[in-house]
């Protein structure tokens, strides 16, 4: 294998806090799982919690893997990164029946006090039945294609990493909701006779082909930022375009297709068949009869229905441990995570045999330390140098001060191809960045000017803190709000309910 190819694969860019999340939430969905297992509910076999912990791993691989490194120098990366995050990762998650094994999985306090009173939530309710209407979930898959393809918001996902997580988590949950009529996850009811479904895939399937069209037919690039970042693999700008509109095409019409096949064929079975499984319904308990079954005979059900107040107060001193613990190791993983994408291209240069690429956060840099990134490149065949030796040094205009210079390394770097090094500028001012490039005796000098400025003073509280201080205080008052009336029962058991008072196991209309 190519050196180069190696350095991609080795290109990973691992979230912490996703993966932190994503982490959790399979850890909770298989205590779930496993406590409906021992419950004996038959409604969420092994091949569900296969499924369910595939989806997760999909949905790691596409924020962690060479996709993300690279989806700024490569358009057909980015989209295969998005067609993992809208056509493979959300239906596998749904194959899983998420819900009730997610809200079983929790701590018994949040599913009492929390989750179990959310679902039965009658606006919650209203606005589930509402997204997951098939009009409106269609209507909200393409909006949400279309208008993050733009040129103006897909530049915008690019220049900003911040943005770029808006754009996944927007793809994401959008997905997720095209994809429930589809699956119909257990305990949800559908909306619409079986055989609905298939001119939804295939509405869905044309929405899919025209933005396929316009990235493969179009005689203009469409993203400017892919024609100023170098070329990595050797093909121009617009032939990335229009490979990337044919990834689109092909892999979101086998999404679409392949499961309106699946489920033509399930409608046209014969009528025997159909009254076979009618009947199998008919006679397979509600959602909520077996919940309630199961939550008298999983091992410590009668325990609990059986505690005092006293232990009611022990779990929910466990939960708030456990809660604060969970809470501020995520906000910390999120406000100290670093990530490449937050530099941007700041030179392209050449000089002798040599081709530079310098990447650098945008804007003005603040005074102290700042990271750096070079890409070496041959000048004539733009092939990726990586036994090139690059050394950098920074130089303050005006008084002559330098820093010592240090050799840039692909040791820390998320990018493989990119050596990367970080230099403390100290005070505000107009700098120079000095670049020497060496390679089997040739070298060469670079340089690039950049003007720092003083830290932005006051305190200024993280971002992640003070999402999860938000989310405290609201828990804290639905909390307060429950218990603040005698006429709020409480639950008796963490039971998610079903996910609107209708809503029983349509187990026939779940693909398989």
């Amino acid at each position: 294998m190519p050196p180069v190819s190696q350095a991609v694969l080795l290109s990973w860019s691992v979230p912490p806090a996703a993966t932190f999340a994503l982490v959790l939430t399979a850890l909770v969905y298989l205590r779930g799982w496993l406590l409906m297992r021992q419950a004996g509910v038959p409604f969420v076999p092994l091949w569900r919690a296969v499924s369910f912990l595939l989806g997760l791993l999909s949905l790691w691989v596409a924020l962690a893997s060479p996709l993300d490194t690279f989806s700024g120098f490569v358009l057909t990366a980015h989209m295969l990164q998005h067609m993992m995050l809208m056509m493979l990762a959300p239906p596998l998650i749904l194959l899983g029946a998420p819900v009730v094994p997610l809200v079983r999985g929790l701590p018994v306090f949040a599913a009492r006090e929390f989750a179990g009173p959310f679902l039965n939530w009658r606006v919650a309710n209203r606005v589930g039945h509402a997204l997951t209407h098939p009009i409106v979930a269609l209507l909200l898959m393409g909006t949400v294609m279309f208008a993050w393809h733009t040129p103006r918001l897909y530049e915008l996902a690019l220049a900003s990493s911040s943005w770029h997580q808006v754009e996944h988590a927007c793809f994401f949950l959008a997905s997720l909701v095209f994809w429930w009529p589809v699956i119909q996850p257990w305990p949800s009811r559908a909306r619409w006779p079986r055989w609905a479904v298939v001119p939804y895939l295939l509405v869905a399937d044309l929405e899919n082909t025209a933005l396929a069209a316009i990235l493969v037919f179009s005689d203009r690039l469409l993203y400017p930022s892919y024609a100023a970042v170098p070329r990595l693999f050797g093909f121009s700008a617009l032939h990335d375009q229009a490979a990337a509109g044919a990834v689109m095409w092909v892999m979101g019409s086998l999404a679409f297709v392949l499961p309106a096949i699946a489920i033509a064929v399930q409608c046209l079975q014969s009528d025997r068949g159909l009254q076979q499984a009618t009947a199998a319904r008919q006679r397979q308990p509600s959602s909520l009869d077996s919940l309630l079954a199961m939550s008298q005979r999983l091992p410590f059900a009668g325990r609990f229905l059986r505690r005092r107040l006293s232990a009611r107060r022990v779990e929910a001193i466990s939960f708030l441990l456990l809660f604060a613990v969970t809470g501020l190791c995520l906000a910390h993983l999120a406000s100290s995570s670093s990530d490449d994408d937050d530099q941007v291209l700041r030179s392209r240069q050449q000089s002798g045999p040599f081709a530079v690429s310098i990447f650098a956060p945008a804007g003005d840099l603040e005074a102290g330390p700042s990271d750096f990134s070079v890409l070496v490149q041959n000048r004539t065949s733009q092939e990726v140098l990586q036994d090139a030796t690059v050394a950098l040094r920074a130089q303050q205009s005006g008084n002559g001060r330098n820093t010592q210079w240090v050799r840039a390394s692909t040791e820390d770097s998320e990018n493989k191809l990119l050596p990367s090094a970080s230099l403390n500028l100290p005070d505000n001012g107009d700098w120079t960045l000095d670049i020497a490039v060496e390679r089997a005796g040739e070298k060469a000098g670079f340089s690039l000017p950049v003007h720092v400025v003083k830290p932005a003073t006051g305190w200024s509280f993280p971002w992640s803190y003070a999402v999860l201080l938000a989310f405290s205080a609201i828990l804290l008052f639905i909390y307060l709000r429950r218990h603040g009336s005698a006429r709020t029962p409480l639950l008796p058991h963490p039971v998610a309910g079903d996910v609107s008072t209708a809503n029983l196991p349509e187990t026939a209309h779940t693909v398989r």
